[in-house]
């Protein structure tokens, strides 16, 4: 059985070129977040479609009275994990401003990640008012989201 050039060709265009299309992020004037194959009609409200890129927005006061200081989390991730995905989500969720690092897209923020934890090759690794997690864990980021 041979197989036509022609046709592994167009079996390769069919699925490589749906991969080069671009997604973008905008933002209303409601302040809604939308994602989309086209630009929107006004160009400045454009932002990068990495969502690891993307800080989370402080979170409100639920009432005037004494606000703790904020706690510092720092994520260092990469795009494909789904246990990072689910470390952001739950932070959003819980409306915990955070920082996000892509080891695979910045050097310098796998170099930090190493330094903090050199025995640790997994990810994410998440520092929460200067404590080091390995991996996902929804108790182990409120126990240390408390101090």
């Amino acid at each position: 059985m041979t197989i036509n050039p022609s046709l592994i060709l167009l079996f390769a265009l069919t699925f490589a070129l749906p991969a080069q299309a671009k997604i973008y992020k905008w933002t209303d004037a409601e302040g809604k977040s939308h994602f989309s194959a086209s630009k929107p009609a006004d160009p400045a409200s454009i932002e990068n479609r990495n969502d690891l890129e993307v800080k989370s927005p402080q979170p409100t006061p639920a009432d005037n009275k004494a606000q703790t200081t904020a706690p510092q989390v720092d994520l260092y991730v990469t795009s494909w994990c789904p246990y990072c995905k689910k470390a952001m989500a739950f932070l959003r969720k819980n409306n915990i401003a955070f920082n996000t690092y892509d080891i695979e897209q910045d050097a310098s923020a796998a170099a930090r990640k190493k330094d903090l934890d050199p025995g640790y090759g997994g990810i994410p690794l998440a520092v929460i008012n200067g404590t080091t997690i390995r991996g996902f864990s929804e108790s182990s980021y409120q126990q240390a989201l408390a101090k």
